[in-house]
């Protein structure tokens, strides 16, 4: 007797760096622990904090907090584990078996992978060769598709491509589907769609703060929409989903704007001090807009050969085997990987 769901034979659990190493560049997380002094032996809780008693539901301050940074009425969010819970509850709440949720390729896998598991159909619009995006040809597709979801990660993971707002607004203009806009790298770019969540009935924003905070280990994603949308979603969403501690050092972290932007600016010049150096080298070297940068390269196993050398970054398998994403590190640690990839472009004679 089969008890398996049909959709996922074939799924492969998700696999992350566990390895030793000394520099890692392999998840685009934060480099600078902005908040060292509100977690590990900093983090003092309010005498009202209860360890014993379920966590806020609607998780008021926090969405309050939020609000206050991206500068929109708390009512306009939702707060989820992560924002992969909130790319999952959007597609439990408006996709049924069989119907299509579209986007571009290559892009965040997550959302091939939650289409599967919920027995919908991933239709990929495939990039340009330099990994631009044709926004009128997702459109054309979307017309003959009649997709439910389209799933736009902005700026793209992998490829660190930023699609112009006006091509967000003509794609939710131009079509009758929910446009979910991934902005989990915006901070690092411009051209958010946060502020126009009340103009679009059919626009969704996610949002995260692994990245630009450095908050990865506390798994705190947020959508903006619609006060609609949010009331339905909210009603797909399980009780008590984000665990107090969550919402404590979310709090206390977007209490300080000052150091969150002040990173965000130090990114954006190791990122041009990067790219810069990388052209350097024997790789094809992508503009990104996000917090790493994707390199082509013909030089085999180039991910395992750092790895060796303690520098985790991100491989990838099939037709993007030649491409490594890599997370901009901080002075030292871009050094260092600069030093490394020398060495090994010289041991290869590429």
């Amino acid at each position: 007797m089969q008890l398996v769901k049909e959709s996922i034979k074939g799924l492969k659990a998700y696999s992350a760096n566990q390895g030793s190493f000394r520099i890692k560049l392999d998840a685009n997380e934060g480099k600078n622990i902005l908040f060292k002094d509100i977690t590990s032996e900093g983090l003092k809780f309010e005498e009202d904090f209860y360890i014993n008693y379920y966590p806020d539901n609607d998780a008021v301050r926090l969405r309050e907090e939020l609000g206050n940074y991206v500068g929109v009425n708390p009512r306009n969010i939702l707060v989820g584990n992560g924002s992969s819970e909130l790319i999952e509850l959007v597609i439990k709440t408006y996709v049924d078996k069989g119907e299509v949720i579209m986007g571009f390729l290559p892009s965040f896998s997550m959302y091939q992978i939650f289409s599967q598991i919920h027995s919908a159909r991933f239709i990929g619009v495939e990039s340009n060769e330099d990994f631009t995006v044709d926004i009128d040809l997702l459109i054309k597709r979307a017309k003959q598709m009649n997709p439910k979801l389209i799933l736009i990660c902005n700026p793209n993971n992998p490829t660190g491509h930023l699609i112009e707002q006006k091509d967000v607004k003509k794609l939710l203009e131009e079509t009758d589907s929910i446009v979910v806009v991934d902005e989990a790298y915006m901070e690092f770019a411009e051209g958010s769609m946060v502020q126009e969540v009340s103009k679009y009935r059919n626009l969704i924003v996610l949002r995260t703060l692994s990245k630009a905070l450095g908050l990865a280990a506390i798994r705190l994603g947020y959508m903006i929409a619609c006060e609609d949308i949010i009331k339905v979603i909210n009603c797909v969403r399980a009780p008590y989903n984000l665990n107090a501690i969550t919402q404590y050092v979310g709090v206390l972290a977007l209490k300080n704007k000052d150091r969150i932007y002040d990173y965000v600016e130090e990114v954006k010049r190791e990122r041009a001090f990067l790219y810069d150096e990388l052209r350097k080298l024997p790789f094809t070297v992508y503009k990104s807009y996000g917090n790493f940068i994707l390199i082509k390269s013909d030089i085999e196993d180039l991910g395992e050969k750092l790895a060796a050398q303690g520098i985790l970054i991100r491989s990838f398998s099939g037709d993007m085997r030649q491409y490594y994403r890599i997370a901009v590190g901080n002075r030292s640690e871009n050094q260092e990987l600069l030093k490394s990839l020398k060495e090994i472009v010289k041991d290869e004679k590429v």
